[in-house]
């Protein structure tokens, strides 16, 4: 798709568009940023902008034969590779760097996509390096990642870094409405929830991820007015004992999201941008019988207790000790 519809990231947008207008695309680029943010989806639209046939002011016209031959990944010139296993190999940079002598077939530039270069074994990065030292002219070698600091500094200091950010609540939030995908109000929630990521909004299960908050919004509750013992080692078994362990970390998961909104609401005493904002008013009753040093340690039980899932910890007694005692992390389950 042409630039002109991606969502984000409007400071990159107009530096590619300018260098592609002026003919000073680099012929080494690293993408670099937050995993789902949308890093493939502007090499895929660099890609379609250096091959267009009716290209306007360095973006592409999105419907040509070429535009759409990119976008359906049926363009001989134009390729990505992705890992093979756990990481990319040197069969896969070899026959990359072979082809890239090649002038383009019906395009005018070659364009290689490396997705998730950081995975790149060292023989294959080395392979890579070879292609990026002396480039062919009609060749553009584009490395996304999101962990630019994993890759070799003789890798990066020849490519041109482009540091892409997380999107804005906004923009997430009139994407997912665009596109059909939500209604405004599970729009804005999964906007929060995603941190700056389509793809992460795209991915997010709303309905489980609300039945899983019910459950933690009701354990915090008990939690937070202590009066029920009974209650709360019930809520530590159905935890710790009856869920799978995936279920365990996605009530985890939604319980540090909503400790930081309770914690958001001890501190400025408003209500106003919280993840979980449809629930302010339950949230504020639990801010105002908990003290910071109960929620911190909440919180930092909860990191705990996903270090000892590695050692296979007690997933009921941990959150019982958690709960009931009040007292965070008992050591000796580590």
């Amino acid at each position: 798709m042409p630039f002109a519809n991606l969502i984000g990231n409007e400071r990159i947008k107009k530096l590619l568009k300018r260098a592609i207008a002026e003919g000073r695309i680099s012929q080494g680029l690293l993408f670099a940023g937050p995993r789902g943010i949308g890093k493939h989806k502007f090499a895929l639209a660099l890609a379609q902008a250096l091959n267009c046939y009716r290209p306007v002011e360095g973006d592409s016209c999105g419907v040509c034969n070429s535009c759409r031959k990119i976008l359906a990944q049926e363009h001989p010139d134009v390729e990505t590779i992705v890992s093979d296993g756990q990481f990319i190999r040197i069969a896969q940079t070899r026959a990359l760097s072979e082809k890239a002598q090649y002038r383009p077939f019906e395009g005018r530039r070659r364009v290689y996509i490396l997705d998730d270069a950081d995975r790149l074994r060292l023989e294959a990065a080395n392979s890579i390096l070879k292609t990026l030292e002396e480039p062919p002219d009609s060749t553009v070698l584009i490395l996304v990642t999101s962990r630019p600091y994993a890759l070799l500094d003789t890798i990066r200091s020849r490519c041109q870094m482009l540091n892409f950010g997380a999107l804005s609540n906004e923009e997430l939030e009139s994407e997912l409405v665009k596109n059909g995908e939500r209604g405004r109000d599970e729009a804005a929630l999964l906007a929060r929830l995603a941190q700056g990521s389509i793809g992460r909004a795209l991915e997010i299960d709303l309905e489980s991820y609300k039945q899983t908050r019910k459950v933690i919004v009701e354990v915090l509750e008990l939690f937070a007015t202590g009066r029920d013992t009974v209650r709360l080692l019930n809520a530590a078994e159905y935890l710790g004992r009856k869920l799978e362990r995936e279920d365990f970390e996605a009530h985890l998961d939604a319980l540090m999201v909503l400790l930081e909104d309770v914690l958001y609401i001890k501190e400025l005493g408003q209500a106003d941008t919280l993840t979980n904002a449809d629930l302010s008013e339950r949230l504020t009753r639990i801010s105002e019988n908990l003290s910071f040093e109960q929620i911190s340690l909440l919180a930092d039980s909860v990191e705990k207790i996903r270090e000892g899932l590695l050692r296979n910890v007690n997933r009921q007694l941990v959150m019982e000790s958690m709960l009931v005692t009040g007292k965070g992390m008992v050591s000796s389950e580590f």
